[in-house]
């Protein structure tokens, strides 16, 4: 995986790789180091094609043997060869014989038989790459907190491995959640604590992707299992803002016309958490998604103890909803009453 990025960082491009993955993250870094060295984003408009569906030889071979607009080189993304029929699929291995000078086909497989001779073939070509995730992820996790600028103590580091283990998409995800909750200080032991449960079938990530969903008997679930471990109420809260906030910048998004890259940028996630936040921005229109940050800010002030602001209690927000914001009716109560008022703002 490191060598393949390294030689796509300095211009050395096979041309054509067959990757396979059980780890989302890993295809997604790999196809992006290879786009951006094949294809400059000012031409990706004109030398960049994604076949998606059930993809065809011809429709592939067509893609990879037209001619680059204006450049030198263009890159065809083929999402799934595994739909492709077992004779499909072989009438495309002549073209590993005699691939496009100027193409870069990157073909992505959710299903690898080695058998098959296209997967064979490239494979005695050096060209098929099964990416894997590492034995123990710690040296992985420290890497990602290294690139990314967030402290982690070691103690803090060994606890995340072992409460998520080796999802490396939910490590980089969980990671990015610690680093906000932490602030400017060092992450530590408690806050792992405080963010991950140790179960792994109720965490506030399944909280959260219940709200965005729509699915109050999920979410109420999540919470009761949240409250059993203890969970910090205020993480909670603060996961649940930015989950919020991440499908507010889905509709500001969408409203300028960006797609793909340009929309995970702006939202702050890889594509394929992206993909997931556009389904569930689509339950909520932006008006709701304000409503919910303004219940969310009064429940974080009142569960601190501090005194409601005016902004919490104007623009229309339900005032029902910020008086049961309080402690004396326990910290449970308040995040079942705000999840059920948020999740009922959500589209049928």
């Amino acid at each position: 995986m490191a060598d393949l990025i390294e030689r796509a960082q300095k211009g050395d491009l096979d041309p054509v790789y067959v990757l396979t993955s059980e780890h989302p993250l890993l295809i997604d870094r790999a196809v992006a180091a290879i786009r951006d060295a094949a294809v400059p984003p000012a031409m990706r408009g004109f030398n960049y094609d994604v076949v998606e569906g059930k993809p065809t030889a011809s429709r592939i071979t067509s893609a990879a043997n037209t001619l680059p607009m204006m450049a030198t080189r263009r890159m065809v993304l083929v999402r799934d060869l595994a739909p492709m029929p077992a004779d499909e699929l072989t009438k495309l291995a002549p073209y590993l014989d005699a691939p496009s000078p100027s193409t870069v086909v990157v073909a992505l497989t959710s299903k690898l038989d080695k058998r098959w001779k296209f997967y064979a073939q490239a494979s005695k070509k050096g060209w098929l790459h099964v990416l894997e995730a590492p034995r123990k992820p710690d040296a992985w996790l420290r890497a990602e907190a290294q690139a990314r600028g967030v402290r982690i103590d070691a103690a803090a580091l060994g606890r995340l491995a072992d409460a998520v283990g080796n999802d490396l998409s939910r490590l980089a995800l969980t990671l990015d959640q610690l680093a906000l909750y932490a602030g400017d200080r060092p992450v530590a032991v408690d806050d792992v604590e405080d963010l991950v449960a140790d179960t792994r079938e109720h965490t506030v990530f399944e909280l959260t992707d219940a709200v965005g969903e729509g699915r109050l008997p999920a979410a109420l679930a999540a919470i009761a299992s949240l409250c059993e471990q203890r969970q910090s109420v205020i993480g909670v809260l603060v996961l649940m803002a930015r989950h919020v906030r991440q499908l507010e910048q889905v509709h500001v998004g969408k409203a300028r016309g960006l797609r793909g890259g340009e929309l995970a940028q702006l939202v702050g996630a890889p594509p394929f958490i992206v993909d997931k936040l556009t389904a569930q921005a689509r339950r909520y229109d932006p008006a709701s998604l304000a409503a919910a940050q303004h219940l969310l800010s009064a429940a974080d002030r009142a569960l601190k103890g501090m005194p409601l602001a005016h902004a919490d209690t104007a623009e229309g927000i339900n005032h029902g909803a910020i008086k049961i914001l309080g402690r004396a009716l326990g910290e449970r109560v308040v995040l079942e009453k705000l999840v059920t008022t948020i999740v009922g703002m959500a589209r049928a």
